[in-house]
């Protein structure tokens, strides 16, 4: 963020240079003065990476319109694992709540990492199994949705939560014949309460994915730049057509996340080649996050990186995927270049 930026942001909020100090401290609980908003703006000092990025995801939820709701409902989704899949679903979840969006992450893994990662502990994620009260009772019908959701500490934003649990309804949706829709009727209930939906999907094309994937109005990919994640995307279009045929004539594609990517690696750099070759005329492609040990970190810690380090890398993107949402949801408007 440039020091011009930073004061056209000052503005647009018709604040001071003292009055901007107060604002940002109680958004970063920090004690910045008036004197040092004054070296930003005049690029005597650089704005500090987790200040900018606190002020560019705030910067998403300026001029928008009070109405909440109904949701738009994205799947992130890539069969192949390792491919930063849940990281991008719950930092993409992060930033939209941040912009004052209300926003449900549904973790359809049975893994539950989403789950973790949003700070349930383990041992609370075997309770709600035993209760009753996972994405696996919800969707099969076995508890209403409402008895399921968790909220978070992140403010507007709430969880449905998996654990292992889900692995059943692989069979369960199978041999139900209207199976396909059975995450559709689940969600249909809480579109009114939420501006987005965020469906975390597992590394496999089954029948809980394939749910998401008829549940959703968009598609969200997240790529590693690696041959093998690319092969996997090439699996997924086919998948993304046959439900298109089936069950949701609708489902468009919100863009690719080239993920954990590395520009000295001319492997990398080779595959973000070949994805912009071989897709970037018809799926919209996001500037890639690159590879960073503070995701892995924020995930063994059981906490969303963004919100513990909101200048980490890739933030630019997360917060370009989120104005995108929102512009498709109507929550902003289309920003044209000066």
């Amino acid at each position: 963020m440039t020091g011009e930026e930073l004061r056209a942001l000052r503005e647009r909020l018709g604040k001071t240079q003292p009055e901007f100090a107060v604002w940002l401290n109680d958004l970063l609980g920090r004690r910045y003065d008036k004197q040092k908003v004054s070296r930003w703006e005049t690029d005597r000092e650089k704005v500090p990476r987790d200040v900018a990025g606190t002020l560019a995801i705030a910067a998403l939820g300026l001029d928008r319109p009070q109405r909440h709701g109904p949701a738009v409902t994205v799947a992130v989704a890539l069969q192949k694992g390792g491919t930063a899949k849940t990281a991008t679903s719950v930092n993409l979840s992060y930033v939209l709540a941040r912009a004052g969006n209300r926003v449900l992450l549904v973790d359809a893994d049975s893994q539950g990492n989403a789950t973790v990662h949003v700070g349930v502990t383990k041992e609370r994620v075997v309770e709600l199994t035993k209760q009753g009260r996972t994405h696996y009772h919800a969707l099969t019908g076995k508890t209403p949705l409402t008895n399921v959701i968790l909220h978070t500490d992140v403010p507007g934003l709430d969880l449905v939560p998996s654990s292992i649990a889900l692995a059943a309804a692989e069979a369960d949706l199978y041999h139900e014949p209207t199976g396909i829709g059975a995450m559709a009727d689940m969600l249909s209930s809480a579109r009114a309460d939420y501006d987005f939906i965020v469906i975390d999907c597992a590394p496999a094309l089954g029948m809980v994915t394939s749910n998401a994937l008829a549940a959703a109005q968009l598609l969200l990919i997240p790529c590693q730049t690696e041959a093998h994640a690319i092969l996997g995307l090439e699996h997924l279009l086919e998948t993304v057509a046959k439900i298109r045929r089936r069950s949701n004539p609708d489902l468009r594609f919100l863009g690719i996340v080239p993920t954990m990517y590395t520009a000295r690696q001319s492997q990398d750099r080779a595959s973000l080649d070949e994805l912009h070759s071989q897709w970037g005329a018809q799926i919209p492609l996001f500037e890639p996050i690159p590879r960073s040990t503070v995701y892995s970190q924020a995930s063994a810690a059981n906490m969303i990186t963004l919100a513990g380090d909101p200048g980490a890398p890739g933030l630019e993107t997360f917060v370009a995927i989120a104005d995108s949402l929102m512009v498709t949801a109507g929550l902003r408007e289309v920003q044209h270049a000066a």
